[in-house]
């Protein structure tokens, strides 16, 4: 797999929690097919792609919320409860950081 399909593969997956997230909070109905848990089906390369996009943001925290939301399916207050903050604060970590890779993958694109 190249580095613009493992992108495209993060951006659905951020984008598809991030929708959810926006319906959970509108009181809506959540989908409740647990897509981000499920998505754990990265091979070896890709993996390795992912972790390398990770070290590219500068602290553990930044690292743990995109790990938790995007890639393993956790909600933000989830996440808020382990590391002792608001879900707002967490969606604003979780939005800086993507803001982040986004930035470094346009940069550093081939």
């Amino acid at each position: 797999m190249t580095k613009e399909e493992c992108r495209t593969i993060l951006r659905r997956i951020a984008w598809n929690l991030n929708y959810r997230e926006r319906k959970r909070l509108r009181n809506e109905c959540p989908i409740l097919d647990d897509f981000g848990r499920q998505q754990r089906t990265f091979d070896n390369d890709n993996s390795l792609y992912v972790e390398e996009l990770l070290q590219q943001l500068p602290n553990e925290k930044e690292r743990h919320v995109i790990r938790k939301i995007v890639l393993e399916g956790f909600t933000a207050r989830e996440v808020g409860e382990v590391l002792h903050i608001g879900e707002r604060g967490v969606n604003q970590c979780k939005n800086r950081s993507l803001k982040k890779l986004h930035n470094y993958l346009i940069t550093n694109s081939v």
